[in-house]
């Protein structure tokens, strides 16, 4: 199926049509699933040994991505060639050849499938970049490899066929993203990839992270330096040093395995401030503060947490707020004001001390702890930032009048009047030069709108 979707941009001029052909796949292959069929015309697509959804995905990722590429031909194909190739690939060797296995959430897989889709799409990545393509050969080569390693991580962490719709989504994104980046753009997020993972794998007999848990932590270091730059991923670095130390001095009695629901609320949280970053709802600067912020919140949690994990009957508050110093001090490379930190000072240290009397012992471990850390953070870290969201939004532009006031010559007094209105209203400090020149007494920064809402980041890359 997917070598013959593969020819759709030359075959259809309408993304309806295929829209169309998708619902009557899905609905062809529901019918197959709950009917006797299953046994016999379904049987192939029903081989892995697993809850899976991923035979229904497959059509709505393809009208997905053709409805977003249909004129980019190259990256269309390429994203269909992970999923039909470097997928396959992976299942054929984990199933024949499988013996290094790791754990996820929703399923087993092995080392050897995870190589086995690496390297298929990688090839899959750079040949039809280099033969359809005019750029020039290193990018091609660390396209492919930060490409490849990207979708190895969804397919690796994702379970129930989920993949089938990420896999080919995401490498269109990052794709038709990067292929407008700089080569040493490039080349230092493959670094930084290849460095997380590296970090990750060495480090595996220290942490108790699972094979899923693995490789979301690592898309999760990547997303925080893609999105927030050094500064997010020293603090991303900080939080899993601390993991690592509480994993060393912990009894091997009380060590347990945390599964890729950990960092999903560690992670979401916080991203949810460089995607307002991205999105330019919040300058760039704000949003790595509130990153920071939220992380600085967790840590404290979550060391409040690892207290009531080994029945301690302090949840250690000073060693706490220590921390949450420790996690704020990557801030001092942005542009904020010390008195910004203090809200998150402030907050962290009753936040860990609920976090500690509600969260359950080692016995009534559950997911519902990591939801609860997940949205504590998300609703606290919202409250820290207020102080500097209202300060950003007292400062908003006005296009129109902030424009004709201070760049146009004032030639009447009537303008000159307005100015001084304008200076009142906004809180600034404007004079009317006798050139008839407006001038503010401190330099101007012009800034973007400031639009707060409330927004649900439902997807994790």
């Amino acid at each position: 199926m997917g070598i013959i979707c593969l020819s759709f941009p030359w075959l259809f001029d309408s993304v309806l049509a295929v829209q169309v052909l998708a619902g009557i796949a899905i609905i062809s292959l529901l019918v197959v699933r709950i009917t006797k069929l299953r046994k016999s015309v379904g049987s192939a697509l029903f081989s892995v040994d697993r809850i899976s959804i991923g035979e229904l995905l497959f059509p709505l990722a393809v009208a997905w991505i053709f409805t977003l590429g249909w004129d980019k031909p190259v990256i269309y194909c390429i994203a269909l060639l992970l999923l039909t190739l470097a997928d396959t690939a992976g299942a054929l060797a984990g199933s024949k050849h499988g013996k290094k296995i790791y754990h996820t959430t929703a399923a087993t897989k092995s080392l050897e499938g995870s190589l086995a889709f690496f390297i298929t799409a990688f090839i899959c990545i750079a040949l039809p970049l280099y033969f359809y393509s005019h750029l020039p050969i290193g990018l091609v080569l660390f396209l492919s490899l930060c490409i490849s390693l990207f979708t190895m991580a969804v397919e690796g962490a994702l379970g129930h066929g989920l993949d089938n719709l990420l896999i080919p989504l995401g490498a269109f994104l990052l794709l038709d993203y990067y292929i407008g980046l700089h080569e040493h753009v490039i080349f230092l997020r493959s670094l930084v990839l290849l460095a997380l993972l590296g970090l990750l794998l060495a480090t595996h007999r220290k942490h108790s992270f699972n094979g899923g848990a693995t490789l979301t932590a690592m898309l999760f270091g990547f997303a925080a330096f893609t999105l927030g730059g050094i500064p997010c991923l020293i603090v991303a670095l900080m939080v899993f040093g601390r993991h690592l130390i509480a994993q060393h001095r912990m009894a091997a009695e009380h060590v347990v395995t945390h599964s890729i629901d950990v960092i999903i609320a560690i992670a979401i949280p916080s991203l949810f401030w460089l995607t307002l970053g991205q999105g330019e709802v919040l300058d760039a600067t704000v949003a790595q503060f509130g990153f920071i912020c939220t992380q600085s919140l967790i840590i404290s949690m979550l060391h409040a947490g690892t207290q009531k994990h080994l029945y301690r009957k302090s949840a250690s508050l000073g060693l706490g707020f220590f921390l949450s110093v420790i996690t704020l001090t990557p801030a001092l490379m942005l542009n904020i004001e010390l008195i910004h930190f203090i809200p998150t000072l402030v907050l962290g240290m009753p936040l860990a001390r609920f976090y500690y009397y509600w969260r359950s012992g080692p016995d009534d471990a559950n997911q519902y702890q990591w939801i609860l850390l997940g949205v504590l953070a998300a609703v606290f870290s919202i409250v820290a930032m207020l102080p500097i969201l209202l300060g950003k939004s007292s400062h908003r532009n006005l296009p129109n009048i902030r424009r004709s006031l201070i760049k146009a010559r004032v030639s009447s007094p009537v303008m000159a009047n307005s100015a001084r209105v304008y200076g009142l209203i906004t809180r600034r400090n404007i004079r009317v030069k006798p050139s008839g020149r407006l001038e503010h007494a401190k330099s101007m920064i012009h800034q973007r709108p400031l639009y707060f809402y409330p927004t649900v980041l439902t997807t994790f890359i």
